[in-house]
C-alpha cells in the first residue's frame, strides 16, 4: 500500500517530493493510529471482524481513489485507506495467535511470515498489468484491490474463533 501509495500520488495525482514525503509519513501515523484504535475492537469484537471490516473499507477507499481527482481527494482518500491498514495487520497477528495451539507458534507464525514473503509479487505484478492495459496508474489500484478481494475470500474459508465474547464470531 505505501509503496505504490508513493508512485500513484507522484504519477496520477500531481504529488511532488514536497507532498509525497508528509503524505507518507501521515500514512504512516494513519495506520498506527487505525491499529491503536481497532486494538480495542479487537478485544470487543474480535479480530476476524476487525480483518473483515478493515479489507471492506480499504476496498471501499480504493475504489473511491479510482475516480477522486486532485491532491485533496488522494490526501482524504488515501488516508482512510491507510487508516485501515494497520487495523488489518494487527488484527490478522492476533487472530494467528488465538488460532493457534499452544507449542504450534513457532510453526504458525512461520508460515505465516513464508507465504507474506511468496505473495508479495501479487500486489506489484497485478498494480503493473493493471496500469500497463489501461495506460495510466491510477487503474493499478484494480490490481491492488484484488489482493485485497482475494484475502477477503481466503479468509471467509478460515474458521471462527469459539469462545468468550471477544473470540466469538
Amino acid at each position: 500500500m505505501f509503496t505504490f501509495g508513493a508512485v500513484i500520488a507522484v504519477s496520477v495525482y500531481g504529488f511532488t517530493d514536497d507532498t509525497v514525503i508528509p503524505f507518507g509519513i501521515a500514512a504512516n501515523v494513519a495506520a498506527a493510529g487505525g491499529a491503536i484504535f481497532a486494538g480495542r475492537l479487537d478485544d470487543r469484537l474480535g479480530p476476524r471482524r476487525v480483518i473483515v471490516g478493515s479489507l471492506i473499507l480499504m476496498l471501499g477507499a480504493g475504489l473511491v481513489l479510482l475516480f477522486v481527482d486532485g491532491m485533496v481527494g488522494f490526501w482524504i482518500f488515501g488516508l482512510v485507506l491507510c487508516l485501515f491498514v494497520g487495523p488489518a495487520q494487527s488484527a490478522s497477528r492476533t487472530y494467528l495467535v488465538r488460532l493457534t495451539p499452544p507449542g504450534k507458534e513457532g510453526q504458525r507464525f512461520g508460515l505465516y511470515a513464508m507465504t507474506g514473503r511468496a505473495a508479495s509479487f501479487l500486489a506489484p505484478t497485478l498494480f503493473g498489468l493493471f496500469a500497463f492495459i489501461f495506460g495510466d496508474d491510477r487503474w493499478g489500484i484494480i490490481g491492488i484491490m484484488l489482493v485485497l478481494v482475494a484475502g477477503l475470500l481466503a479468509l471467509m474459508r478460515v474458521p471462527a474463533l469459539q469462545g468468550d465474547r471477544a473470540r466469538s464470531e
